[in-house]
């Protein structure tokens, strides 16, 4: 009966909490398909090494404002950071977060080069590199205060700030390219003068933060991790690019992709944060305790109306973007659900067993999840595109 009690609770939480964050992540990472569908003829034509950087970029957003946010998280539960922006630490982490993007980048940008990126390559690497910049300070202050904010009204960041830091991540990235293709192609001038400024604030927010190499050793698990992890993502992006036609033939998929690996990493990442927070305050003792189970049942409860939306606002999208009428896809409105609850099961386990092997899991655990959440959607993104335009 207690458990049933509880399970009620974790329910109600999942509905009025998390489910509105998913939600409203869902729509922000729809406005970014928007661009990306609307624009994928011409980055498939024109630009299309970004295609095998874009999962990745993505990804490494998550991966290192999501760690912020689970880390701010704990250290506001912990007493060690004050819930104000003002806060010498959050001006750190920010910086911290921009230094740790920008090198993931390069790698990202070299490999590219080597797996055949030929057309425009250096404008890529201009590109990549303003947009990183760009977007990184504006999502740094944003997971700072969305986290703040939440635990200062009393609810847990944890159910919050992970879904939307990582959907303001994508709704940021995929425009911000977008806009830096269009200023390049039309006002050369301008797009050169963008990033030499964006070069000369990042240098001097790293002399005026005073930032110190401890600092930045102390995050070297973390660093480890993103680089390898968006190393990795390289699987993601040679499928993107490869099966690229397939995606764009299946049309809601072109505009719902990005929504739809930002959703699943935001399951991931909302059961990650919770399980580290849990291991962190000694809540959980073995790996088959209720707790974190409930934690995934009643988020598992959700899963449909997000299905559902997926469908429908792409069908949206599509129709005011390109003025194409097209049919829901069923097969991902049956299937959804059940990829999600195998990504929210794979996220705590990974998350219970590093931190029993002594490793922060807001360090490794929710990269590794967000990464590896866009690898399983992008495989199961391609699933449905075949299945809907014939290709299975």
């Amino acid at each position: 009966m207690e458990v049933l009690l509880e399970l009620k609770a974790k329910v109600r939480e999942a509905y009025t909490t998390t489910l509105v964050s998913l939600i409203v992540s869902l729509v922000i990472g729809l406005f970014g398909g928007t661009f990306l569908g609307k624009y994928f003829a011409k980055i498939r034509s024109s630009y299309p090494g970004l295609l095998i950087i874009l999962p990745g970029m993505m990804g490494l957003r998550g991966n290192v404002f999501g760690s912020m946010a689970s880390r701010f998280s704990t250290m506001l539960y912990l007493g060690d950071l004050e819930p104000s922006l003002k806060d010498k630490k959050v001006l750190k982490n920010v910086v911290l977060g921009l230094m740790l993007s920008l090198i993931p980048i390069l790698m990202l940008w070299t490999v590219g080069v080597i797996q055949g990126i030929r057309k425009n390559t250096f404008e890529i690497l201009l590109i990549i590199i303003s947009s990183t910049i760009a977007v990184s300070l504006i999502l740094g202050y944003f997971t700072a205060f969305i986290t703040i904010f939440t635990f200062r009204r009393g609810s847990d960041p944890d159910s919050v700030a992970a879904p939307l830091v990582a959907s303001v991540g994508d709704l940021l990235t995929i425009p911000s390219l977008i806009a830096f293709i269009l200023l390049l192609e039309k006002a050369k001038f301008e797009f050169w003068g963008t990033n030499i400024l964006l070069l000369s604030v990042f240098v001097g927010l790293i002399h005026f933060s005073r930032v110190r190499k401890r600092e930045i050793l102390g995050l070297k698990e973390l660093f480890m991790t993103i680089t390898f992890l968006a190393l990795l993502s390289i699987i993601s992006g040679s499928l993107l690019e490869h099966y690229s036609e397939v995606i764009q033939a299946s049309i809601i998929l072109s505009f719902a992709y990005p929504a739809l690996l930002s959703s699943f990493g935001n399951y991931g990442s909302v059961i990650a944060a919770k399980t580290s927070t849990k291991l962190h305050l000694g809540e959980i003792e073995r790996y088959f305790s209720v707790e974190p189970f409930l934690d995934i049942v009643a988020l598992f409860m959700t899963t449909p109306i997000i299905g559902i939306l997926i469908n429908y606002l792409g069908l949206l999208v599509a129709k005011l973007t390109l003025n194409v009428q097209t049919a829901p896809i069923t097969i991902l409105a049956l299937t959804y659900p059940f990829m999600a609850l195998f990504i929210m099961l794979y996220s705590y386990t990974i998350s219970y067993f590093l931190f029993r092997k002594n490793i922060n899991p807001d360090n490794v655990a929710i990269p590794l999840i967000a990464n590896n959440s866009d690898i399983f959607g992008t495989i199961y993104a391609i699933l449905i595109a075949k299945a809907i335009v014939g290709g299975i």
